[in-house]
């Protein structure tokens, strides 16, 4: 389950990455300051988001937590 909770969030953020990416090229186009601004911003956050999301799933695979099919509380 937490293998799919982390592929299900890089999925995420790499939509939140072709978001940002599609902002910027539109903004490009129709020369918006604020449309520039909250592309970057979504590009950025993205980018951190797959870095800290491969970082975690890579320490949480060291520890042997995608070994369990299940997780108990």
């Amino acid at each position: 389950m937490l293998m799919f909770m982390a592929a299900l969030v890089f999925q995420v953020e790499l939509a939140v990455i072709a978001g940002g990416l599609f902002a910027l090229y539109k903004a490009t186009k129709e020369d918006s300051k604020h449309l520039k601004w909250a592309g970057w911003i979504l590009t950025i956050g993205g980018v951190l988001g797959v870095l800290c999301t491969t970082y975690f799933s890579l320490i949480y695979m060291g520890q042997g937590g995608f070994d369990m099919a299940t997780m108990m509380q």
